[in-house]
């Protein structure tokens, strides 16, 4: 797996409890909300030995949050609690409402529950570039590698912060382009490695802002 080299450790919340939270997991079902069946359905099997992971609903979650100001969603002193408390249950119902982030958002759409974000395009590529994001103002990406979720977000510009959510590792910051586009190309490439996919096989983008 990817290590982010050139991540700010002042900007960024590696997970250090995943004894607690179990990181990329559902939580368990003694920790889990009585008389709901979502972990039975998300439940591993042997046709989906994957299926508890909640990763596509981490990436979903956090591109919600992130561009509605939520200020959990960049704070490395608060990420990981934030992460423990609220993400990954909030996460583990995102993940049972569709394959991905477009699904995602209509569901809460259907149920009269607006997420304040605006889908700006969708598109397939081996990386993400910098002339796929906005110029300015905050935007964000969910990322879909094989069967995994991954979120970044963040404004360019003289001050740019950027940050990539990794549901494995935790919350990576930037205070620069330089170092976020080679670690996002390096997380993705990895992902590839992984999953056991060719190295030029297209990764799935979709692009949010605010609206």
């Amino acid at each position: 797996m990817p290590h982010f080299p050139n991540a700010n450790p002042e900007l960024s919340s590696r997970y250090r409890n995943k004894a607690t939270h179990g990181g990329n997991r559902t939580p368990s079902a003694a920790d889990w909300f009585k008389n709901d069946d979502t972990l039975d359905r998300l439940a591993a099997s042997s046709t989906n030995p994957d299926a508890q992971e909640i990763g596509k609903g981490i990436a979903s979650t956090w591109v919600v949050a992130f561009l509605n100001g939520v200020p959990e969603t960049t704070d490395p002193a608060l990420y990981e609690d934030y992460y423990t408390d609220f993400l990954r249950y909030q996460a583990t119902m995102v993940q049972d409402f569709g394959e991905h982030i477009d699904s995602h958002v209509a569901r809460f759409e259907k149920l009269g529950m607006p997420t304040g974000i605006k889908q700006i395009k969708q598109f397939d590529a081996a990386r993400l570039a910098e002339a796929d994001v906005a110029a300015t103002g905050r935007w964000a990406c969910y990322i879909s590698v094989g069967r995994h979720g991954i979120a970044c977000g963040g404004t360019l510009g003289t001050d740019a912060r950027l940050y990539i959510n990794e549901p494995d590792t935790g919350l990576l910051g930037y205070d620069g382009k330089a170092g976020f586009f080679p670690d996002l190309d390096d997380c993705i490439s990895g992902r590839r490695a992984k999953e056991h996919l060719p190295p030029t096989d297209a990764a799935r983008f979709w692009m949010y802002q605010p609206g």
